[in-house]
């Protein structure tokens, strides 16, 4: 959540309103654009039974020279809970 998916929305919502869910033994590729994005973000699947399976944390770190918005964390550890 909070990662601006410019010109595919298409790829993010509720399964069977914006695409089909992911079948089994399949695969899918997510292809977005982060431009101008940065920060520690979070994904999940919208299927209710895959809620407490599938998540995980996106890391969009700045571009090299460009400066963090806050001071430089000296080490990271992310968390899902």
């Amino acid at each position: 959540h909070g990662l601006k998916q410019f010109r595919n929305g298409w790829a993010d919502g509720p399964a069977y309103i914006t695409q089909c869910p992911i079948q089994s033994g399949r695969s899918y590729v997510y292809d977005f654009n982060v431009t101008d994005q940065r920060g520690t973000l979070w994904w999940h699947a919208h299927i209710l039974w895959l809620r407490a399976t599938v998540h995980g944390a996106i890391v969009v770190m700045p571009k090299r020279g460009v400066p963090y918005p806050f001071p430089q964390p000296d080490a990271e550890l992310n968390i899902v809970l």
